[in-house]
């Protein structure tokens, strides 16, 4: 998965990549002849039983690399109902915490939680995702969320857009977006956007 890093236009807009595996130290320096950053994650990446990214961050960083430091979120499956949700989510905060200051990252880094379920959050996803927020808040860190900018269709014919359920529903939290469009599908023809988009959550776009 690529990225182009699109806060706003008025900055530079940085390529990046995301992927679950850890790629290899002897790939590092021809990827950084095309990638400014990379996704780093915390623990097991979505569908992985391991984490190979553990202990990477000081070769990425001595090869040029910035980071997208993120943390896997849970399933609306693994919930079960909103007491608990709240529960597993300041949990998986510290969890969070604890893994960024082990793997050498600085006070005031912004760790995204991915959100992999997209459309309109349910109660018991709320609960769970402001949880974390609120954990990270506390921890001396940023809370940020990773989640689709693809508007989802429900039942009536309305359609939602993650990143914007999730913003109107934070209570004024302090909350970094990283916004993907994933519409477009892995190969081929995707191609890295000349333009930044300009839309309000257009962190990243997803180009591959």
């Amino acid at each position: 998965m690529i990225f182009v890093d699109a806060s706003a236009q008025v900055h530079p807009s940085f390529l990046g990549f995301d992927r679950n595996e850890y790629p290899g130290d002897q790939n590092l320096k021809e990827l950084r002849t095309t990638f400014a950053y990379t996704g780093y994650w915390l623990n097991n990446p979505p569908g992985s039983d391991s984490n190979t990214w553990v202990g990477k961050r000081a070769r990425l960083e001595a090869a040029g690399f910035g980071f997208l430091v993120l943390f896997n979120g849970r399933l609306y499956r693994e919930l079960h109902g909103i007491e608990r949700a709240s529960a597993l989510g300041k949990a998986d905060a510290e969890r969070a915490v604890q893994a960024s200051r082990r793997e050498g990252f600085p006070a005031r880094t912004v760790i995204f939680l991915d959100q992999e379920q997209g459309g309109r959050l349910l109660p018991e996803q709320k609960a769970y995702l402001f949880a974390w927020v609120d954990e990270i808040a506390k921890s001396g860190f940023r809370a940020g969320v990773y989640c689709s900018g693809i508007a989802a269709q429900e039942k009536g014919g309305d359609s939602v857009v993650t990143a914007e359920d999730i913003r109107q529903n934070a209570a004024g939290r302090e909350i970094e977006y990283w916004v993907t469009n994933d519409a477009c599908p892995p190969s081929p023809g995707c191609n890295v956007a000349g333009r930044p988009p300009s839309r309000l959550f257009s962190r990243s776009l997803q180009v591959a």
